[in-house]
């Protein structure tokens, strides 16, 4: 009988966690866009991207996704995706804001727009590794980004062992032909 009693709250402990989300203390609703040429705020603010000298994208979790994974325990929440920042820094101000993510695919599409940033070299005035460290790890492996990282190595951006480093090769015949025909 006492064995029974002992596991109600576990149980009951096991079952809460697939409906409790993480607890956010603030709320504060506003308005973030980017666009092909610029990034909106609150449908008046405008930065161009070429005045950004630093610009940063952090993305936890997107709205009710598993957060505090633990194997087997009653630890789990589910998010409710406004862990995720981005800070925009120009000569005259820092901007650090909050925002949120309503499912995965919106995640998969702000990857994209980031990636797409970068790899048109919208975002000028950023240091080249800093920039590469802003494209996800699943377009590591796609063709437009390493035509970026080779374009960075002929430019001078980044020295060329960091560059092939970052672009990746599968032998070292290969990482001798490329800096070989690269790095000259």
């Amino acid at each position: 009988m006492l064995f029974f009693i002992g596991i109600v709250p576990i149980l009951f402990a096991y079952v809460y966690q697939f409906f409790d989300f993480e607890i956010v203390e603030i709320s504060d609703k506003g308005y973030l866009e980017l666009n092909e040429e610029e990034i909106i705020i609150d449908h008046q603010k405008l930065i161009r991207y070429e005045e950004i000298t630093d610009f940063d994208v952090k993305l936890i979790a997107f709205y009710n996704q598993k957060i505090n994974l633990a194997y087997r325990m009653p630890t789990e929440r589910r998010s409710l995706g406004l862990s995720n920042g981005i800070k925009i820094t120009t000569d005259s101000q820092k901007i650090i804001l909050n925002f949120k993510l309503e499912n995965s695919t919106h995640q998969r599409k702000l990857e994209e727009v980031i990636k797409q940033l970068v790899i048109n070299d919208k975002l000028k005035n950023i240091d080249a590794k800093k920039l590469i460290h802003l494209i996800p790890t699943r377009f590591k492996k796609s063709e437009d980004y390493k035509d970026y990282v080779i374009k960075q190595i002929v430019a001078n951006r980044i020295n060329c062992t960091e560059g092939l480093l970052l672009h990746g090769y599968n032998s070292d015949k290969e990482a001798k032909e490329l800096r070989k025909k690269y790095c000259g």
